[in-house]
């Protein structure tokens, strides 16, 4: 049994091996580049449910390399939760706000409009001593010391209500941004946390959901646990939907319950067997999508992917689709001319499709885009070309395209 790295308990009996993975923020300048490739190996703990990374990629080595590359966390859900925010019991128009990164500044926006002028915003070099300008979240979470937060605190003094959004699942040690948290905050006060939901992704069996930058893969359960493992006390926990990926948001106080359980025998077997199921189901569902995609290739036609992003990387990597991607399609000038991490395929503009007559583009877009998308590449798709997504919810998605094909074969 391997310990895991939220309750410290030996629990984590297999992992899901994909082998060394490139980083998927590390595009190329050339195609004969040498790159750095960390292991990848996701398992999920038997004592507390928590789905984790073994290991995280070291921090010099996960800072991205170009000023450009930024990372939108959806936002649709933050008038909601500044009202939440605003309506806790002890927050009043003289009570203080903090944020801890640069992901807080909409939400310190929206409380200021809802009455709440108290407010401040960490900065990343001055405040939390992250010297590099290219650092983002991973030099940020490894920056959670007592002295910073000691700095923190001689600085702003210590906050009525802390904002820390989609820092925990990166943190490389969360017991000590736990610990940060609770030595900025005041006592009694509220800290709130917010990460990915990966339920749908289990659910889902949606594997481009690992990603080398989150080392934790919370559900409300096992975040329940986590807080009540450590003493937090939950003041609110909510779901919110979004078609790709929805946002898990808690509101907790610290030292608020004794460190306990917050998990029943019965929700951790189901969470356990939920988890692990998805990691048993990987091989199954990479050789169906490696059969659709090829069935495409050995016909003569070539593949392409839209969105040079995290997703289309792992998509290519961890699916083990190198070579049979032509190129991938990204409109962001700035990536043209580069060259994809791990499978090197080449970056180039939409206008490429119709160029190389590719067959089949793989779309990373959101639900929500895909007509837009469809229509901006009416050009593509009126030759013969296929758009098809890669999650498994969408009407166009990848496996309903496979499952027409087998059914027509």
């Amino acid at each position: 049994m391997a310990t895991c790295r939220t309750c410290r308990r030996d629990g984590i009996a297999d992992w899901l091996d994909f082998g060394p993975q490139t980083l998927t923020n590390r595009f190329l300048r050339s195609a004969g580049e040498v790159e750095y490739a960390h292991p990848c190996k996701l398992g999920v703990c038997r004592r507390c449910g928590t789905i984790q990374l073994e290991s995280p990629v070291p921090v010099a080595e996960m800072r991205p390399r170009f000023d450009w590359i930024v990372y939108n966390e959806p936002e649709a859900h933050l008038d909601e939760v500044a009202g939440v925010l605003r309506g806790l019991p002890g927050v009043t128009p003289a009570s203080t706000v903090g944020g801890l990164t640069y992901k807080d500044d909409s939400t310190l926006k929206r409380l200021n409009a809802l009455g709440l002028p108290n407010t401040w915003l960490a900065h990343a070099r001055d405040d939390l001593g992250v010297e590099s300008p290219l650092g983002g979240i991973e030099s940020i979470q490894a920056a959670l010391t007592p002295a910073t937060t000691d700095r923190l605190v001689a600085k702003y003094g210590r906050p009525d209500v802390l904002l820390v959004r989609h820092v925990l699942e990166h943190s490389y040690d969360i017991h000590q941004t736990l610990a940060a948290a609770k030595a900025v905050v005041k006592p009694g006060g509220y800290v709130l946390f917010e990460m990915p939901d990966v339920r749908k992704a289990l659910e889902r069996s949606d594997y481009t959901t690992v990603w080398e930058e989150h080392l934790f893969y919370f559900t409300p359960a096992t975040l329940r646990q986590l807080f009540a493992a450590t003493g937090w006390g939950v003041a609110y926990l909510k779901r919110f939907y979004f078609s790709q990926e929805d946002v898990l948001l808690a509101v907790v106080q610290p030292d608020a319950v004794p460190p306990g359980d917050a998990i029943s025998p019965r929700e951790l077997e189901y969470e356990v067997t939920r988890a692990e199921s998805f990691l048993r189901a990987f091989p199954r569902v990479r050789d169906r999508i490696r059969e659709t995609v090829t069935r495409f290739t050995r016909a003569g036609k070539k593949v392409a992917m839209l969105g040079a992003g995290h997703l289309s990387g792992a998509f290519i990597n961890l699916y083990d689709l190198d070579g049979h991607i032509d190129f991938v399609d990204d409109d962001n000038p700035k990536k043209h001319g580069l060259f994809m991490p791990g499978s090197k395929a080449p970056i180039l503009p939409s206008s490429e499709l119709v160029a190389r007559n590719i067959g089949l583009c793989l779309m990373t877009v959101r639900a929500e885009i895909e007509a837009a998308v469809a229509a901006k590449n009416a050009a593509f798709t009126a030759r013969g070309g296929v758009l098809a997504s890669i999650f498994p919810e969408s009407p166009m998605s990848l496996d309903a395209l496979g499952r027409s094909a087998g059914k027509a074969a």
